[in-house]
């Protein structure tokens, strides 16, 4: 075989975006349909509404393995509390939950603009990267710091 034969075209930028987009908004509208359709046991495992006495198993390793939460612990049911309107337990399962979940909603039109955008417009996309940079960190510090203030039983 030759060597033009085996070497792939290298891929246009645009579809590669445009791609990373799309998949961002399946990936947002399964965690949406997920926290409608999940509910959370009086012994706080994940169960599907429609197929009851099924529990999810265990998905937190640092539980699991060692019986110690970690930043993420609570923010399955934490959803679930969201999408069903009690905001109350919601917060008390992740103090951090409401504001993943915001961060998770405003994909939804900020994903679609960008698709618009370049479909209509091209690349570069619109946007400082300061700013996106920003807010993915201010999510980890709050996550973290949500995680320390619990070891501390704040």
């Amino acid at each position: 075989m030759t060597e033009s034969a085996t070497a792939q075209p290298p891929r246009d930028p645009v579809v590669l975006r445009r791609l990373h987009h799309r998949n961002m908004l399946i990936v947002c509208s399964l965690v949406v349909v997920l926290a409608l359709t999940l509910e959370t046991r009086t012994d706080q495992r994940v169960e599907f509404s429609w197929l009851r006495g099924v529990p999810m198993p265990e998905t937190c390793a640092s539980r699991s393995l060692f019986d110690v939460e970690c930043p993420g612990c609570g923010l399955t049911r934490s959803f679930i509390a969201i999408a069903s309107g009690n905001f109350s337990n919601a917060f008390q399962l992740n103090r951090t939950g409401w504001l993943l979940a915001l961060g998770l909603l405003i994909q939804f039109p900020y994903r679609l603009y960008l698709l618009y955008h370049i479909r209509t417009r091209g690349l570069p996309e619109p946007g400082a990267n300061w700013l996106k940079l920003a807010f993915s960190w201010a999510l980890i510090v709050a996550l973290i710091g949500n995680w320390a203030l619990k070891i501390l039983g704040i």
